[in-house]
């Protein structure tokens, strides 16, 4: 071999390695880049949707946006509540089928999510049995079991509908049944299929923190569904170091999960209030009245969470809660991240991918 021809396979050996090692990376980054940024959005009370309403929610630089159909569970009769008493009209079906074309035209994938509420408390007839909230709703008559099953089946064969005909991007079978599904596993699976046969797109179920590790059917669905409202901190004000610290077993235990049943998990939620202590119950969802705002408590969480998560490529994404179409006081304490510095956080970690 002459000297030209060695540099020139030099050359061409040290090229391939360069773009090997290129390769690698290109394939490193897109496993743990998320595809699913998104945001939970909070529809008005009355029928007064607006495109700019989405077209502002992309300034987090969210590509997906999470909608929240909602009914309410007569504990008397185990009906659901039609669409034309329904409190508020941003949860209607027909809300959601406005929000669904506004959201798509200004550019946004859409998960449909489905919540049901509890109606008030009754003294005679209670049926639920003084159930606190969705998770520990329960009956204990079988007929009583087999009337609940075919209103919720009805309601979610309607949203199913609703999704397959408007090009939903992601469906939600339910959110954080703990009880329910725990106790009609036969239910669940028999209703899943029913769905596939109307809704053609990916599916999921949104399973509150504590019972993610125990639906049974997850193999039947496309990601693992969690509402991460796991208790991570008992501080005031957390620090993002020991947060992170303290999310590293419960990452252990969502890559295990993922592992066992070859699924992705999804954040279906994820977020905290601008309060002091937002990291001991972050359930906790009243409306923040007369409370002090704790902006740095909200933005420490939220960024602990995407630095002990974002990069993981067991997970696919999620949806940070919530965004109000129309904002709230500026000094509200509700877990809304508009008009606080816990918006820049989101903006950061969203606009990763966009680099």
């Amino acid at each position: 071999m002459n000297s030209n021809n060695y540099f020139q396979l030099k050359h061409i050996q040290s090229s391939s390695k360069i773009l090997a090692c290129l390769i690698l990376l290109v394939q490193a980054y897109s496993s743990q880049a998320q595809s699913i940024n998104g945001i939970s959005f909070s529809a008005p009370s009355t029928p007064n949707l607006e495109i700019e309403m989405f077209e502002q929610l992309k300034i987090t630089n969210a590509k997906w946006v999470g909608l929240i159909p909602e009914t309410t569970l007569n504990r008397q009769t185990l009906a659901f509540r039609p669409d034309n008493e329904n409190d508020c009209w941003g949860e209607t079906i027909d809300a959601n089928r406005e929000a669904i074309r506004l959201a798509k035209q200004a550019g946004l994938k859409v998960f449909l999510k489905p919540h049901i509420v509890l109606g008030e408390r009754v003294k005679n007839n209670d049926k639920t049995n003084g159930a606190r909230w969705r998770g520990t709703l329960s009956v204990k008559k079988e007929a009583d079991w087999k009337t609940l099953e075919t209103n919720y089946e009805n309601y979610i064969l309607e949203l199913a509908e609703l999704a397959e005909s408007t090009g939903v991007d992601l469906f939600s079978i339910g959110t954080e049944l703990k009880k329910f599904v725990s106790k009609r596993p036969a239910f669940w699976k028999s209703l899943i299929y029913k769905v596939k046969d109307i809704y053609h797109g990916p599916l999921t179920y949104s399973a509150n923190w504590d019972e993610y590790n125990k639906i049974s059917f997850w193999e039947d669905l496309d990601l693992i569904g969690v509402d991460m409202y796991f208790p991570i901190s008992r501080e005031k004000t957390p620090s993002v170091e020991k947060t992170k610290e303290k999310w590293k077993s419960v990452s252990k235990r969502l890559k295990k999960i993922s592992e066992q049943k070859n699924k992705k998990i999804l954040f279906t939620e994820f977020g905290y209030r601008n309060i002091s202590y937002a990291g001991k119950k972050p359930w906790t969802h009243d409306m923040g009245e007369n409370m002090t705002p704790n902006n740095e408590a909200q933005s420490n969480l939220y960024e602990a969470l995407f630095q002990a998560f974002w990069d993981e490529p067991w997970l696919a994404g999620g949806f940070a809660w919530k965004w109000f179409a129309h904002p709230q006081k500026s000094n509200d304490t509700t877990f809304t991240m508009q008009g606080k510095p816990a918006m820049a956080i989101i903006q950061k970690w969203y606009g990763l991918e966009n680099i």
